[in-house]
């Protein structure tokens, strides 16, 4: 999926955040992201972007730094260094397109209850989407390739939307989120590693 344009926006009337992506061949997928999956994908979020795209993958060391080694402020610092320099190069400023009429996963948007992240040892990440209902439609989904650059700007909108909510979702996580976090911290997040995923 060549993505064209993002838009993130949180809807007050459903207490939900709908994200639309256009593709360049025309299509458009949209999806919302309840509160509830926010709080647990949030954290996992940032510290996968931290541990796996803070490094750039081409980057080479001077041989009086080791890249390995370094520890998690300093990926973290890295990482919001990043993000920066990908905000600079992004556009916010054209409105996003209405005008894409084929849906391929229908006019109804994705009520994402699944998310799994998959860091590529080659500086993209794979983010899978999954909507299992008990009830009709069958389940539904998509996968996504971001290089850096789109993740950052996910989490960026991301950012704005949760502000807007007022959801208090950050970086450091609440106590449910805890209990997420201390599962991850056992997680191989390895690029051949099976991917672990959270339910909505």
């Amino acid at each position: 999926m060549d993505i064209r344009q993002l838009s993130v926006r949180y809807h007050q009337d459903h207490d939900r955040i709908l994200m639309r992506i256009n593709t360049s061949a025309g299509d458009e997928v949209q999806m919302w992201l309840t509160r509830r999956l926010l709080l647990s994908l949030w954290p996992l979020l940032n510290r996968v972007v931290i541990d796996h795209l803070a490094i750039p993958a081409d980057a080479r060391t001077d041989g009086f730094v080791d890249l390995a080694a370094m520890g998690p402020s300093t990926r973290k610092m890295l990482a919001d260094m990043r993000q920066q320099e990908a905000m600079q190069d992004a556009d916010f400023v054209t409105p996003y397109r209405n005008d894409s009429t084929n849906r391929p996963l229908g006019d109804t948007p994705l009520l994402v209850t699944e998310v799994s992240l998959t860091p590529k040892g080659d500086g993209l990440m794979l983010m899978n989407f999954k909507e299992q209902l008990d009830e009709p439609p069958p389940s539904r989904g998509f996968q996504l390739e971001l290089p850096a650059d789109l993740v950052f700007g996910i989490i960026q909108l991301l950012s704005q939307s949760l502000e807007q909510a007022q959801w208090k979702v950050g970086a450091e996580p609440s106590a449910p989120v805890h209990i997420v976090e201390a599962a991850a911290e056992e997680i191989d997040l390895s690029p051949d590693a099976t991917r672990p995923t959270y339910l909505n």
